[in-house]
């Protein structure tokens, strides 16, 4: 099986540069000009230069429920609590109020991390000391135990998304300690390395494109085009990028495989994923044209090592269909020449 884990750790520094604005900033530079030997090194680095900047920006804080006994009356009394804990014996009653805080999920999941990092012996003993001296600023944050379903929970506003990019590192850094601490089979942790890196593949995509083209860069849900307006249990069709340019409109849709074309047997001809295809297909016959727009849609895969790769273009019922590959292991200037040509080939 032909795998696409070769990604030079450059390569990665410059899709996350893509996907997260905050790479541009003064302080993360330097990191554009070191060497990683591997995507750890790049994921702490990135850490021991973003939290400094959070903290000094001032640590979020939101209202949290604060339950406790007290000789002082504020918020709401809790008569039920008060009883069950027989808090008159000591003078006090049980009340509930709101309190402006740092203690909440976003800062309870930075000083996780940066307690899990100074105790992993996969991180440098210089680096360990480095995230153990930030714990200080989290003082006034609970602890809590490190889980991946935690990061479920995690809702971003207008005054917490800068804390966006640095948990989603934290994320990625202790997915990767985590799965290469485990006994899981490499097979499984190249599947778990799979969707981590596809999930970055999609967020660069359309960054890039949002950046560096001038075409009108969106990615809408398409609704189905029934004709009783019955869509219940339909699933959500969700783009992963539209661009769009005079009477033209290109969907594209990113793909990041193991193996990007599949063979019914060993040594059989490889074919293209049928699903994928159908789920083009059928994104460009949902479409909501105007009179005079030219739809077209585009599979864009993440190239393997395997021999055969997907480099198509199909005519299918009035509409053409892209299957292209982009080489992540080039130098970075020829993945942005690739990525400009597959969108050149349908709007010049």
């Amino acid at each position: 099986m032909e795998r696409n884990n070769q990604i030079p750790i450059r390569n990665i520094y410059y899709m996350l540069s893509y996907a997260y604005q905050t790479l541009n900033l003064a302080e993360y530079k330097q990191i554009g000009t070191e060497k990683f030997e591997n995507v750890k090194d790049l994921y702490s680095e990135i850490l021991l230069i973003g939290i400094p900047v959070l903290i000094r920006g001032g640590l979020s804080k939101d209202y949290i429920s604060v339950e406790e006994n007290s000789n002082v009356i504020k918020g709401k009394i809790d008569i039920n609590s008060t009883i069950k804990k027989n808090a008159l014996v000591n003078k006090k009653v049980a009340v509930v109020y709101d309190e402006f805080s740092e203690d909440i999920l976003l800062n309870q999941l930075i000083k996780a991390t940066l307690v899990y990092l100074s105790r992993s012996n996969q991180i440098s003993r210089k680096k360990r000391r480095m995230f153990y001296g930030l714990l200080p600023y989290f003082t006034n944050v609970s602890d809590v135990k490190l889980d991946l379903n935690l990061w479920k929970n995690v809702k971003y506003n207008r005054q917490n998304i800068r804390y966006q990019f640095i948990v989603d590192v934290c994320r990625y850094l202790y997915e990767q300690l985590l799965f290469d601490e485990s006994s899981t089979s490499q097979m499984m942790k190249e599947l778990q390395d799979e969707q981590r890196l596809s999930s970055l593949f999609e967020k660069f995509i359309y960054a890039f494109f949002k950046r560096e083209t001038n075409y009108k860069v969106t990615r809408p849900q398409i609704h189905w085009n029934v004709d009783d307006g019955f869509t219940e249990a339909l699933p959500i069709m969700q783009t992963d990028l539209v661009l769009q340019k005079d009477n033209k409109t290109l969907i594209v849709d990113t793909k990041f495989y193991s193996e990007n074309m599949v063979s019914r047997f060993e040594g059989g001809a490889a074919k293209q994923r049928s699903n994928n295809l159908y789920q083009i297909f059928t994104y460009i016959n949902n479409w909501r044209k105007e009179a005079d727009e030219l739809v077209a849609g585009m599979l864009l895969y993440a190239k393997t090592t395997a021999i055969n790769q997907p480099n198509h273009s199909y005519h299918i019922k009035g509409n053409q269909i892209f299957v292209v590959s982009l080489d992540l292991q080039q130098d970075f200037s020829g993945i942005k020449e690739e990525l400009l040509a597959f969108a050149d080939q349908f709007f010049e």
